[in-house]
């Protein structure tokens, strides 16, 4: 980081089939794969070493020095952001950034007896089989993932668009597993979407932001400003389920509401600290904010709730829903001379005041937990109370 651009890869774009295969910051854009100009004849244990030497973001362990494997140095490391990417996962996760993918539309997290489902994209196939976050997969074509390597286990998911799959699923409270048989499509993480809503005889904008991909802070400086032309009562900025994306595009969105002070800055004993503030570029006349968060809000999501909330008084803005995921760290990509990559974490990030994010989350003014058994939106009807009462 230091002078470096603070960017980072959307969460929400993930290698293989899944959507948000971490919750993840990255400190540089990722670029295309290229074959090294002279081959580095160190093994790849020593490669990884060098690369966690010069950038890791804390002190490194003894213990990883007497690893004898690149995998062992990995695992005596003991990060869960930290991995090699063998050449194909770097391609993948390229390819990935660059247009999307076929899958069925999950976010993935590790778990004991198989891949937990975090989040979903909506009217994608694991949306539309009524996946619910919590869930978790235990066997992908009849293949049980107990033991299975986390990139392996979302590997056996990949596939071409139209191809089927089949989930065997155990759901907290069911008393038998579910088996289900998806067909994967192309998969593409919208921007941003905007709609009035009507409640109360009241006007108010809402924008949904599944993740923060290039473009997205224009598309909500744009809807902010017709909110304030048209003098709506208030802003809805909807992230429950956003796990993150660019960070540029993050403080970009902060900088919408936040006409000036501390945005985020990054710590690391391997490169100097790094502030980002506002800039005075803040919508004039914008309505009241309400933020909508949930635990699958993370990241660079979290930089923004947490951003704006910290700065800006309640009488200006309101976090609603239950507390956020709490992941406050910065990875970065470093391609490496065999033509794979190493990911490893580099920063910590805090808001304003030097609150930290990780294992923390950012914490609602006021909660509203939705209910998946109804069809009522708990979260927003809250949100819109507290806006029609200010």
């Amino acid at each position: 980081m230091g002078r470096r651009a603070l960017i980072v890869i959307a969460a929400a774009v993930a290698i293989g089939t899944a959507f948000g295969a971490g919750f993840e910051l990255h400190a540089r854009s990722i670029g295309a794969p290229k074959p090294p100009a002279t081959r580095d004849p160190r093994p790849l244990r020593a490669l990884v070493l060098a690369e966690l030497e010069r950038h890791y973001y804390a002190q490194l362990p003894r213990r990883i020095a007497q690893a004898q494997t690149m995998r062992g140095v990995l695992k005596e490391l003991d990060d869960p952001y930290t991995e090699y990417l063998d050449p194909a996962d770097y391609r993948d996760l390229v390819e990935s950034q660059e247009g999307g993918y076929a899958g069925i539309g999950l976010a993935l997290a590790r778990g004991r007896d198989g891949l937990v489902v975090r989040a979903l994209l909506p009217g994608l196939p694991a949306y539309r089989a009524g996946i619910q976050p919590g869930d978790v997969i235990t066997a992908v074509d009849q293949t049980d993932l107990e033991g299975v390597p986390y990139r392996d286990a979302v590997g056996l998911m990949h596939g071409s668009p139209g191809t089927a799959v089949q989930l065997s699923i155990e759901r907290p409270g069911a008393a038998a597993p579910l088996l289900l048989t998806l067909e994967r499509q192309p998969v593409r993480v919208t921007r941003v979407t905007g709609r009035r809503i009507g409640n109360g005889g009241q006007r108010f904008e809402y924008i949904r932001v599944p993740a923060f991909v290039d473009g997205s802070a224009h598309d909500i400086r744009q809807l902010v400003k017709r909110a304030a032309a048209d003098h709506t009562r208030g802003v809805i900025l909807d992230l429950r389920g956003n796990l993150g994306g660019l960070l540029n595009e993050a403080v970009a969105t902060a900088r919408v509401f936040i006409d000036q002070g501390v945005i985020v800055s990054t710590q690391s004993i391997t490169e100097p600290p790094h502030t980002l503030v506002a800039d005075g570029t803040a919508v004039a006349g914008a309505p009241r904010l309400a933020i909508l968060i949930d635990g699958n809000t993370a990241s660079a999501a979290e930089v923004v709730a947490g951003a704006i909330q910290r700065v800006l008084p309640r009488s200006r803005v309101l976090v609603v829903g239950s507390r956020s995921f709490g992941k406050g760290t910065v990875q970065a990509v470093h391609p490496l001379p065999n033509g794979g990559a190493l990911k490893l974490t580099v920063a910590v990030f805090r808001l304003a005041g030097g609150v930290g994010v990780d294992g923390r989350g950012v914490r609602p003014d006021l909660l509203g937990p939705d209910r998946p058994q109804t069809d009522v939106d708990e979260t927003l009807q809250v949100a819109l109370t507290a806006l029609r009462g200010s």
